[in-house]
């Protein structure tokens, strides 16, 4: 498969069927058995560290700080992607505006719904500005409206910003 910048690409799939296991590859966070994957001509399982840096990758399950409120999270993950505290918390800033997470960004993550964990997750994928979205499942837990707006981001994002997204979902209707 190529992807062209800005499209946004629908990966379908039931449960079970490899969707988290090909973006783990895509990742470098897996290494192929047989095969071999690019990202931007990029063999992630070689250099994992330069596809990180040009990718936001968002699992069903995203591993955060519950002992950290939503904008030290974002401001820890800035750090782990090089940019600054202060660039950190600005683009936080807007991100969680963005994704109706702003009144709750100095909460703990213990205090989050898992709605709230979902697009505080969104927003740490998109946190160092990547070319490549990896989006697994990324409406799951959120409410009708909730899922409509990261509907309406993700539309944003390919359109105004020319990022690519990689879309897994296992509902033919997301997908389309």
């Amino acid at each position: 498969i190529h992807l062209d910048e800005g499209e946004v690409f629908g990966f379908l799939g039931p449960n079970g069927a490899g969707k988290t296991t090909t973006v783990k590859l895509l990742n470098g966070m897996l290494t192929p058995t047989g095969g071999k994957c690019h990202v931007f001509g990029i063999n992630p399982s070689m250099e994992p560290e330069k596809v990180h840096a040009l990718s936001g990758v968002m699992t069903e399950h995203a591993q955060m700080y519950d002992s950290l409120t939503g904008l030290q999270n974002l401001v820890f993950y800035g750090a782990v992607f090089g940019l600054s505290a202060a660039i950190s918390v600005k683009r936080g800033k807007a991100l969680l505006k963005q994704l109706e997470l702003e009144d709750a960004m100095d909460q703990k993550l213990t205090t989050y719904s898992t709605g709230m964990r979902q697009r505080l997750s969104l927003a740490r994928a998109l946190l160092h500005e990547p070319k490549i979205l990896f989006l697994d499942e990324p409406t799951s837990g959120l409410d009708p409206e909730g899922a409509r707006n990261v509907h309406a981001m993700i539309r944003k994002l390919a359109q105004e910003k020319g990022i690519t997204v990689f879309l897994c979902t296992h509902q033919l209707r997301y997908a389309q």
